[in-house]
């Protein structure tokens, strides 16, 4: 396999090691993962993590990437109230919910965090299309519950959300399904 070929029939700039595999049938699996770490040696792609790699790191969407890297997961919390413009501060880490393990990666294109949540609170999301990639992305209501819950907040009040973007009976509607002290510090808004 040569560069050329690979980047002929790899037309995404994120790929795993199985699109590749699946591309170079006829090669075999051990020779095709030391061409692809001689590529990330020579730079001409990047490994972002074991088996998924891109060809230009600038151009990775990173809500896009937080999904593929650890799932089930869907972006929440500051990430996502930023997204919607309900907060003016620029998060420094892109924060995902999974209903599995808590996870940290580190790389070269941030930092991302994924909080564990009750599989009962695993809701509120959709797919959006973002730059090209679809993502699962958390509701306005939602990523501000799950940033209250995951996050302790204590006061509200506290919090510079612009609540004219919040659909209150979407927000009511989810707010049953969290713990007591949620609610409790939540509402009345």
């Amino acid at each position: 396999m040569k560069f050329l070929e690979l980047r002929n029939k790899i037309k995404d700039n994120l790929f795993t090691f199985e699109d590749v595999v699946k591309y170079f049938a006829l090669e075999k699996e051990a020779t095709v993962r030391q061409q692809l770490s001689r590529f990330v040696g020579s730079k001409l792609i990047f490994s972002i993590k074991k088996g998924l790699y891109c060809f230009d790191p600038k151009k990775v969407n990173p809500l896009f990437l937080a999904n593929l890297l650890y799932q089930p997961s869907y972006i929440s919390g500051l990430t996502a109230l930023f997204f919607y413009g309900l907060v003016p501060d620029i998060p420094q880490i892109i924060v995902s919910v999974t209903t599995i393990t808590k996870k940290t990666f580190h790389f070269l294109l941030g930092d991302f965090v994924y909080f564990k949540i009750k599989p009962e609170l695993y809701f509120g999301f959709e797919v959006i299309k973002i730059k090209g990639n679809y993502v699962r992305i958390a509701t306005k209501e939602k990523a501000l519950l799950d940033f209250v819950y995951l996050n302790k907040i204590k006061e509200i009040k506290d919090l510079r959300i612009d609540w004219k973007k919040i659909d209150l009976n979407l927000f009511k509607k989810y707010l049953k399904n969290y713990p007591v002290w949620v609610r409790k510090i939540i509402w009345p808004i």
